[in-house]
């Protein structure tokens, strides 16, 4: 069940068209059932929403569950909230607890950059690839990734032939600062 409520704030697309997608990985796109039209039916599995006597409930559009994950892919509040509920605030890395926290992406959302709308791993937008972690920990985290993926960039763009600037001079032999060294160094 969602713990944010659900207010004006929420656009109503009951019914309307089905809107393109704009590639924006941070929002990924709507099931075709979003746009539905038929009362009763959920507007995140598709499937129908019964009465305990087995009947079609027509005053429903979502199952709980779908409405909880649609909040949590959408609405960064509602994140937040179930984020908190489970991992009461506490850093998942250094384990300790404080009022600032932030939630992270276990594994990044920028990975879907480029992705067509038929290939999207829903797995980056589900709860078990969210985490709790204290500010010092989540700046280190977003740090080592993108040395990473600039790493990757640059070994790409050498294999090319192309250059942007010489490693040696900026980061030394030893390469770039990865995630299991951040790990190890805690």
């Amino acid at each position: 069940m969602p713990l944010s409520r659900w207010s004006k704030r929420h656009e109503k697309t009951f019914g309307k068209k089905k809107e393109k997608w704009n590639g924006n990985f941070r929002l990924p796109p709507k099931p075709e059932c979003y746009y539905t039209k038929v009362k009763g039916q959920c507007r995140w599995c598709g499937n129908m929403i019964l009465n305990e006597d087995g009947s079609i409930n027509g005053r429903k559009h979502w199952h709980t569950e779908c409405a909880t994950q649609y909040m949590i892919i959408y609405h960064s509040r509602e994140q937040r909230a179930q984020v908190f509920k489970r991992d009461s605030g506490v850093c998942n890395h250094c384990g300790k607890s404080s009022g600032r926290w932030d939630v992270d992406h276990i594994k990044p959302l920028v990975e879907q950059r480029g992705v067509s709308e038929d290939n999207i791993d829903w797995t980056y937008y589900a709860m078990e690839n969210l985490q709790t972690l204290c500010k010092k920990c989540h700046k280190a985290k977003s740090k080592s990734e993108v040395h990473l993926r600039s790493n990757v960039k640059d070994k790409r763009l050498k294999s090319r032939g192309i250059g942007r600037y010489n490693h040696k001079k900026f980061i030394g032999d030893t390469g770039r600062y990865n995630i299991n060294k951040f790990i190890e160094d805690k």
